[in-house]
């Protein structure tokens, strides 16, 4: 069971220091892809320390998990919408989101942009992410958005054919795994993606069948689905259990090899949704959190997983965190030694249950 990739990554890792000091003063752009640069050997040297089997760049090069697309296009206002996240002890924060403005119009490929340099630093399987087009559909801004496309459709359409673009692109130049990141399939609340309540299969079904447009065709490595419901400093953005809307999701994102399923709190419901997920898709547990210090009990783990076998039989079972450790660039409240802890509960838990933590094969 061990030939299937059973410790996964979910992508971003805490910048250090000097790195996010430079994104807080808006270092150009020069100066950046040198420090960038620094931080992407280090990180894969840590990844390849603690024997990580498909290596991720950190997203170093991005001040959001989603920023690929404003720096490898114009057409965005970086900042243009502001988004709330709370958590459970009622924290809010808010920061920017990226409206259209323009139409967009490529930069630059992502294959020159993130993976070129990744390839050069390790022998290993790596991992590039890609966000959900129609995550960007949520800072739709009337009167704004509308003046680069004449509707929500005909902006979504071209998203998906530039990162289309990408995905083929990426896939031939050697990248082993493509990740489409959509958090916002859980966000019921938000009228931009979800105007209609008593349509929301429908809408969440369409939005699934359009992001899964960027990987069509793309043949020779593995596709993964990761869910989750916001990670910005600890903080969330949605409650939505899995289900609510798990028998539509997982139907309609039949297509992919693996889905990432964010499930380290109770905000995610019990296991029992995991009773739609394709019987030729892994499902990858977000069993260890990434929001706070506190390290998961590796015992504790194990039952979690032995519970989730009773709804999806082991050998399509893997582990992971739960998402990314720096889905914006300032990183979530935990430490680099949390990281690395949390990363060997990971690697040491998938040795425990399947033998190994196993390969990506396409």
């Amino acid at each position: 069971m061990a030939d299937v990739l059973r410790a996964d990554n979910v992508g971003s890792f805490l910048r250090p220091g000097y790195l996010t000091a430079a994104l807080d003063r808006h270092a150009d752009d020069a100066e950046l892809t040198t420090l960038e640069d620094r931080a992407v050997r280090e990180v894969v040297a840590l990844q390849e320390e603690l024997g990580v089997p498909v290596v991720t760049d950190g997203e170093f090069r991005r001040r959001v998990w989603y920023g690929t697309m404003t720096r490898i296009t114009d057409g965005f206002d970086p900042e243009g919408f502001e988004r709330v996240y709370t958590d459970d002890e009622g924290r809010e924060d808010r920061h920017g989101g990226p409206v259209v403005v323009t139409p967009l119009t490529r930069i630059r490929s992502q294959v020159d942009f993130e993976l070129a340099f990744l390839r050069e630093q390790t022998d290993r399987p790596v991992k590039i992410t890609m966000p959900s087009p129609s995550h960007f559909l949520s800072y739709w801004t009337p009167g704004v958005s509308d003046r680069a496309y004449a509707t929500r459709q005909e902006f979504l359409d071209a998203l998906i054919g530039l990162m289309h673009e990408d995905a083929v692109a990426l896939a031939a130049a050697g990248a082993a795994y493509l990740q489409i990141d959509a958090p916002k399939y859980t966000y019921f609340h938000d009228e931009r993606l979800y105007p209609d309540p008593d349509r929301r299969a429908e809408q969440l079904a369409e939005y699934v069948r359009a992001d899964a447009r960027v990987l069509d065709g793309v043949g020779g490595v593995v596709t993964g689905l990761h869910v989750c419901r916001g990670n910005y400093r600890g903080m969330y953005g949605s409650s939505t259990p899995y289900e609510e809307f798990a028998e539509v999701l997982f139907d309609e994102a039949r297509g992919y090899d693996r889905l990432l399923l964010e499930y380290d709190s109770v905000r995610a419901g019990g296991f029992e949704a995991l009773r739609f997920v394709p019987d030729d898709t892994v499902a990858v547990l977000g069993l260890v959190s990434t929001k706070t210090p506190q390290l998961e009990d590796r015992e504790g783990l194990r039952r979690q997983i032995d519970e989730a076998s009773r709804h999806v039989p082991l050998d399509r079972l893997a582990v992971s965190p739960q998402c990314g450790f720096a889905s914006a660039y300032q990183g979530n409240l935990v430490t680099v030694d949390d990281e690395r802890r949390k990363l060997e509960l990971v690697l040491r838990t998938a040795e425990d249950v399947w033998g190994g933590v196993g390969s990506p094969t396409p």
